[in-house]
């Protein structure tokens, strides 16, 4: 063999060598199946009676994930919400009839090519809880406990969903409210089982009625301004991973400390 003919090998080789690894590159990772994800929402809040509060939720849910290539469809089961808050005067519990009653339609991901990785993208997710609204991006949240827009969502016999306030640690009271939310999700796919990333929100929220009159003036909060701090983590689900079961082992699953 010459050398013309041996050169011709070698760029033969490194050309079917470049072509796999493009390929390889880019095979979408197998992402079906069962997966655990926890959503963190830290917020700044002005809460009547208390003064400056930090909140921080953590939200747990089970995701049945469906793919087709590039193309993943994710249907949500929320399992429970633990809110964390700076201030001991006041705390926040939602019940498990709230959280049962959110059962959000399966939605559309996306899954890029990004920096020889895959990032899976979800768009605006909006979420309207205690009301049924003709315009649910546009329409004002109704203020009236009367306003038949209103839907007892959670069952309760109550109007709009019903959060438990635990006032001083001694005073168990309920606010009932109407909330507008919606999130957008950016995950990196660390491997096939476990994706991490940042959530973009925002939420609205009119009180309806409360047991305490304190707790029905007007409060303000907003996301936390450190983008940082709103993380998405999942993993996918073993085999027992029940809400139930989550509930009790959710800070070891998803390795989040207290206080975080």
């Amino acid at each position: 063999m010459n050398r013309f003919a041996a050169r011709g090998w070698i760029v033969l080789v490194l050309f079917l060598a470049a072509i796999t690894q493009v390929v390889v590159a880019a095979s979408p990772p197998p992402l079906e199946g069962g997966w655990a994800m926890l959503q963190v929402y830290p917020r700044i809040a002005l809460v009547p009676m208390v003064g400056p509060s930090t909140q921080t939720s953590y939200v747990v849910l089970r995701v049945e994930v469906e793919q087709d290539g590039l193309s993943v469809i994710m249907s949500d089961r929320y399992c429970f919400t633990i809110v964390e808050e700076s201030s001991s005067l006041a705390a926040t519990e939602i019940p498990d009839l709230f959280m049962q009653s959110l059962q959000p339609d399966p939605r559309e991901v996306v899954l890029d090519e990004e920096d020889g990785g895959f990032v899976l993208r979800q768009g605006t997710h909006l979420e309207i809880r205690g009301a049924l609204l003709e315009n649910p991006e546009t329409d004002e949240l109704p203020v009236d406990p009367e306003d038949p827009r209103l839907v007892d969502q959670d069952g309760d016999g109550f109007p709009g969903m019903t959060v438990n306030i635990n006032l001083l640690g001694m005073m168990e009271e309920q606010i009932y409210v109407v909330q507008r939310f919606q999130y957008e999700l950016e995950g990196t796919v660390v491997s096939p089982d476990r994706i991490e990333g940042l959530i973009r929100w925002t939420d609205e929220q009119i009180v309806l009625g409360a047991t305490n009159p304190m707790l029905l003036a007007s409060s303000e909060s907003e996301p936390d301004p450190d983008p940082s701090k709103h993380i998405l983590i999942m993993i996918r689900a073993q085999e027992g991973w029940t809400c139930e079961w989550l509930r009790e082992h959710w800070r070891e699953v998803f390795e989040i400390g207290e206080g975080e």
